[in-house]
């Protein structure tokens, strides 16, 4: 176990020092009331017990200890003392020269309060260890080089004072008790800190995850509407639908093993996704052999019917390329409706955001008639298209379940 615990990452752990820090923000400031309140209870009762020459040597010294107090109550709630962990440096340091002060205006009153000077300075900076102890946040280094450098002044004040070295001996011990019990409070607090800590990145990272595998099968929007409660359901008036379907599948699967077989269906998959990555559709499902896409619909960037053509092309030409490499004959049929279209999520187990209406099924039957590496579109997508594309004749086909349907082919 490390002495010290610190993330090998400096920014996690600058990340860990300004979340600590602002975390034990309203306990260091109930701390600080709590000694302020103190002190201004000692100012106020001393004129009735000590001469008029203690009453202002005590003041003078708890008003420095106050005012330090205050400024470090006003400086909790900055961003800079979140940042910058050296600033319990520089304030514990003023600190002890305050409570040096107390220690001797207290000892002055000896005869009084009936404490000699080593026990004042026991009792005082036993105190301002343990108070260390807890408003050093997350700078344990720090808080060992202030502790360190009180014992050493501790000693050498022992070591020029006159007394018995058995008296010495036991007030040593006595602010060693103090010492030694500040120094693991601060260190084990910061320990259960970082492992805290730690576990909420885990926890982060692994939402982070289930997120990321989440938002591949719904879109954010989508996600975000489900966790608030809704029910999604989306019309849209103009949405371009793509079936894409690879011809002679059941040849494939006769004359590819099975792994073969899979492998080929997973490349020709992984393509056309990043075929909807770069033309900015939406990839909707894939149905045995066969891939739909929208543009236009909830998660779509593109633009409508173009963009639809665009991932035709693109996706035939990427599969020409890997028939080529191969040997394998892999050819795709692509049809493209373009109209309305219901959106939404239905069912309670494999969420999935799925498109229903018309439009759907005409684009299903126009992809059944396109040739083998070609696109055939309807008369509502190519209206949308034809300034910029070339297209073959409209024909009037007869589509199942739909009738007599003008059908156009891009001219590849």
């Amino acid at each position: 176990m490390p002495l010290i615990h610190r993330f090998a990452d400096p920014e996690i752990e600058a990340r860990y020092v300004e979340s600590e820090r602002a975390a034990r923000v309203p306990a260091s400031r109930a701390l600080i009331v709590i000694g302020i309140a103190t002190f201004v209870s000692y100012i106020t009762l001393n004129p009735l017990h000590f001469p008029r020459e203690g009453v202002i040597d005590y003041s003078i010294a708890a008003g420095m200890f106050v005012g330090v107090l205050g400024g470090f109550y006003a400086l909790l709630g900055t961003r800079y003392y979140l940042r910058h962990g050296w600033t319990d440096l520089a304030l514990f340091s003023l600190l002890t020269v305050a409570m040096a002060m107390l220690i001797e205006a207290l000892a002055d009153q000896a005869a009084l309060t009936g404490i000699s000077r080593f026990g004042m300075a026991v009792i005082n900076m036993g105190i301002l260890v343990v108070f260390a102890g807890i408003g050093f946040v997350a700078t344990v280094r720090l808080y060992l080089i202030w502790a360190g450098a009180i014992l050493a002044l501790y000693l050498l004040f022992l070591a020029l004072s006159e007394g018995a070295f058995i008296a010495k001996l036991y007030t040593l011990t006595n602010f060693s008790t103090f010492f030694v019990f500040a120094s693991y409070v601060n260190w084990d607090i910061d320990r259960r800190a970082r492992g805290g800590f730690a576990a909420n990145l885990a926890l982060d990272a692994e939402r982070a995850k289930t997120e990321e595998l989440l938002y591949n099968v719904l879109p954010r929007e989508v996600a975000a509407r489900l966790r608030a409660g809704e029910t999604v359901a989306d019309a849209f008036s103009d949405v371009s639908v793509i079936f894409v379907d690879i011809v002679g599948f059941s040849q494939l699967a006769r004359t590819l093993s099975a792994g073969h077989l899979v492998k080929t269906l997973n490349r020709f998959f992984s393509i056309a996704d990043e075929c909807v990555a770069q033309c900015g559709v939406e990839k909707v499902k894939t149905i045995g052999d066969a891939y739909l896409a929208v543009s236009g619909g909830t998660a779509s960037s593109g633009s409508g019917a173009e963009a639809a053509l665009a991932f035709g092309r693109a996706l035939i030409e990427r599969m020409k390329a890997v028939a080529a490499e191969t040997g394998i004959d892999v050819r795709l049929r692509i049809g493209i409706h373009s109209g309305p279209v219901v959106g939404g999520v239905v069912g309670t187990n494999r969420l999935a955001y799925d498109y229903w209406g018309d439009t759907m099924n005409v684009a299903s039957r126009i992809e059944g008639i396109a040739e083998p590496n070609g696109i055939a579109v309807s008369a509502a997508t190519y209206y949308q298209t034809c300034a910029g594309n070339a297209y073959g004749p409209a024909e009037t086909l007869t589509l199942k379940g739909i009738g007599e349907t003008a059908v156009y082919r891009l001219v590849m």
